[in-house]
């Protein structure tokens, strides 16, 4: 998709569509006005029958101008109540107007409103670029392919120096956010322990990254029985990758992101029931996003050193699997006595973790699919997230507020530790 900024009037820009956006409840004014003015107030008249009123989400198609503008249609957006806009509302525009454009046209205008402001360009842009995601990999046929390919941004206030910037930020979140998603989205068959290797080697190698990949004799020797025990019943071998990015001025800060890498996870000898062993592919989306950022801060370069770790196995049923009542002699010395042996986040974790603390980081954030209530909890559009840093996780949900990828805290009261 390509991008691109001109200072011409969205009434001459030829486009096969022109996106203008709407506040609920207000006057027409701005670029929304000038072209409705130029439709002889066809918009409004064609947003009054069908009851429009500028909500968020909700989208509007006049799909003829009768040759009075450049554009040969035109489609309105709801951007909600005017003081709760924000950037995210203009990810969400991006998405829905990407969703809604992208099979009809080759071409697409954004009216001013959408690039008024520091960071709206990059904020609609990644929710173009989010938006116009889908995983075809594996689909024989492709008949409803992505017709859009150029975006353009009228605007006469942004700088060209800025919209670059505002792009290349986009793309990079974008990028990076879609590995993540492409990884959760391979089937098991594919996305093996060891091909999950290879591809953070890739990472790695595409960043500048420092990249240790450990086969099984090598975590054998560590002693990280927790990552050995799950993958223990399972014909694939298990990997523990270690990826660092080192920031060009040497610095003693350092943090770790550590996420959860079970590529299948069938429960083990506690099998599944068949309806929740589906969508267990999934069950490495914490490793997915280890890499995910490490990519991208391989392209944003923060002044910290951060490692990357990724513990990942299958969890099997197998004549050499693991057991209820087993004990494990743990990577940091301590035991665990097995209970359930679909509980293997904890265990391949256990081992991440404590390697972690040989490099002393000020701050770890470990991701994981750790268990299905978070869901039954907070539902499908925020991350649960435990801390014993309040500053941290402070941070962590005004960067999801911010992003639109929202977390909420859940408590750790001393109650839950018996």
């Amino acid at each position: 998709m390509e991008f691109i900024l001109s200072t011409e009037s969205v009434l001459k820009l030829k486009t096969d569509i022109l996106v203008v956006g709407m506040f609920k409840g207000l006057k027409y004014s701005g670029a929304l006005k000038t072209v409705n003015d130029a439709l002889k107030g066809a918009l409004a008249n064609l947003a009054q029958e069908e009851g429009f009123k500028g909500d968020m989400g909700k989208s509007l198609m006049l799909s003829r101008t009768f040759g009075k503008i450049a554009a040969k249609r035109i489609l309105l957006v709801g951007l909600g109540e005017k003081s709760e806009f924000t950037q995210n509302t203009l990810r969400k525009v991006g998405i829905l107007a990407v969703k809604k454009i992208k099979n009809i046209s080759s071409t697409a205008v954004f009216s001013t409103e959408f690039s008024s402001s520091t960071g709206y360009v990059s904020a609609l842009s990644e929710g173009l670029l989010l938006g116009s995601y889908e995983f075809k990999k594996y689909k024989t046929q492709n008949s409803d392919e992505s017709k859009i390919k150029k975006i353009i941004f009228s605007s006469k206030q942004i700088k060209a120096k800025v919209f670059a910037e505002e792009i290349e930020f986009a793309r990079l979140i974008s990028e990076s956010t879609n590995l993540a998603r492409d990884l959760v989205n391979e089937p098991p068959v594919y996305l093996t322990p060891s091909k999950l290797a290879e591809i953070a080697s890739q990472v790695a190698k595409e960043g500048g990254l420092k990249c240790e990949i450990y086969d099984y004799a090598e975590i054998e020797k560590r002693g990280m029985n927790g990552l050995m025990a799950v993958s223990s019943g399972s014909e694939e071998p298990p990997r523990f990758i270690h990826l660092t990015y080192e920031p060009q001025k040497k610095t003693r800060k350092s943090i770790a992101v550590v996420g959860k890498g079970i590529t299948f996870d069938s429960g083990g000898l506690c099998l599944k029931p068949p309806d929740s062993m589906r969508t267990m592919k999934m069950d490495m989306g914490g490793s997915a996003v280890v890499l995910g950022v490490m990519k991208a801060i391989a392209q944003i370069r923060p002044q910290v050193r951060v490692h990357g770790l990724i513990a990942s196995s299958e969890n099997m049923t197998g004549g050499k699997a693991y057991k209820p009542d087993d004990v494990i002699n743990a990577y940091n010395g301590k035991t665990i006595e097995v209970i359930n042996t679909d509980a293997e986040g904890r265990l391949v974790l256990c081992d991440a973790l404590t390697y972690a603390k040989k490099f002393k980081p000020s701050h770890v954030i470990d991701m994981a699919t750790l268990t299905g209530a978070v869901v039954v909890a907070l539902g499908s559009p925020a991350s649960g997230v435990m801390a014993n840093n309040q500053a941290l996780a402070d941070k962590i949900l005004a960067a999801g507020e911010a992003s639109g990828d929202r977390a909420w805290q859940l408590p750790l009261w001393e109650e839950y530790a018996h």
